[in-house]
């Protein structure tokens, strides 16, 4: 197969894909929509929209088919959260990482990964820290070697699926053979002695849960590697090219949404004697808001056949983020405003996808840090403000 680079790749869905839009779009209307404001105010996870995100095969997506997948390409999976997010970005959020972090990541055991696939068990990345973000090299978090177990001590912040999930991911510093210090990623079962979580009250995506976990001490055995010693952030690569594609799909999916309502409602909105999509300042900037949706989307799409064709997307995914979560919020945020008064109030969506849909702006690294790597690939290392050793 000939290399396909961004000026000659041309995205057609199939029908296969355009049949599983449909599937997964009745799936999130009948069964998410109508329990999203729900979710969010009671602020923890829905298990019963895992079970049923579960038996609907979408947890699986792309997971082999012996593991209780689809085997579905990352198109698939684009498609899968780009539809839940259109019901609530929570649940698109779930979604999202159980089926990259249980298909993607290495070292879960088969049981673990087939309970996740079913919606029975969910897993968590426990990567960030207080001065360790998106600086994974920075992690105080360390596993020292003791015989043939690894004690863990550290603590790590801003968890997704925490408190929730059964087993973390969780990254540390290991010595090497050499004494140097670098990443390692451990398997932690979340009810190990000496591993403590708690939740972190956040703005929006309340349904998905955020939490703090505490390691004191915590003993592994040296099975519980995930990959190969120092192998932290090989792992972590794998994983971070498609999920920086599914964040501004899941905002995508929001904005479309709120955007196809607003278009309703401003044609249906009387003042002064007229609709008031008759005025151009407001149907300008919902066209202009559809464009930018529509093009972020295929920047999203794009990045991820590239992957589907095992090729590396960091540059389309970074753009992709970016460009689609800041186009996201835009359009939401003139969606809420357009709707005047009611557009803030609780008991209308609009404020709370506008809460939902900051949430992305953080996940998988910053729209700032999507923008020092672009810097970094197009101007070279040297500009983009990075340490040079790291």
């Amino acid at each position: 197969m000939n290399k396909m680079t961004p000026g000659n790749l041309v995205l057609n869905f199939t029908e296969e894909h355009e049949c599983y839009r449909a599937y997964v779009r009745n799936f999130a209307t009948r069964e998410i929509a109508p329990n999203s404001r729900k979710w969010d105010e009671e602020n923890k996870i829905p298990w019963d929209a895992v079970r049923k995100m579960g038996e609907a095969g979408l947890l699986g997506v792309i997971a082999p088919k012996d593991m209780g997948g689809q085997a579905r390409d990352n198109v698939s999976l684009g498609i899968t959260i780009e539809e839940l997010a259109r019901a609530d970005i929570s649940c698109a959020i779930i979604c999202w990482l159980q089926a990259s972090i249980g298909t993607l990541m290495p070292g879960w055991g088969a049981d673990t990964v087939r309970a996740v696939n079913a919606g029975e068990k969910m897993v968590a990345l426990a990567m960030s820290e207080q001065d360790s973000g998106s600086d994974v090299g920075n992690t105080s978090t360390v596993a020292i070697r003791d015989g043939d177990d690894y004690i863990i001590s550290g603590t790590k912040i801003h968890v997704s699926l925490v408190p929730g999930a059964q087993v973390m991911a969780v990254t540390a510093k290991t010595e090497t053979e050499d004494s140097k210090m670098s990443i390692s990623m451990f398997r932690v079962d979340a009810d190990l002695p000496g591993v403590t979580v708690s939740s972190m009250e956040q703005m929006g995506a309340r349904a998905h849960q955020l939490g703090r976990v505490i390691f004191d001490n915590v003993r592994v055995p040296s099975s519980a590697l995930m990959g190969a010693d120092g192998g932290g952030r090989q792992a972590l690569n794998v994983r971070f090219n498609v999920s920086r594609c599914l964040s501004p799909l899941a905002a995508i999916g929001a904005a479309q949404t709120a955007l196809e309502e607003t278009i309703e409602f401003t044609k249906n909105r009387i003042v002064y004697g007229r609709p008031i999509a008759t005025n151009q300042a407001v149907s300008f900037p919902l066209v202009e808001h559809w464009t930018r949706i529509e093009a972020a989307r295929l920047m999203a799409y794009r990045a991820l056949t590239l992957t589907t064709l095992g090729q590396t997307s960091m540059q389309e995914a970074a753009m992709a983020k970016w460009f689609g979560i800041s186009s996201a919020k835009e359009a939401i945020t003139d969606c809420l405003q357009l709707h005047g008064a009611d557009g803030y109030l609780v008991e209308y969506p609009q404020e709370q996808r506008l809460r939902d849909v900051t949430a992305l702006s953080f996940t998988g690294g910053t729209i700032n840090i999507m923008k020092v790597l672009l810097v970094r690939e197009l101007f070279g290392r040297d500009f983009s403000g990075l340490d040079p050793s790291a």
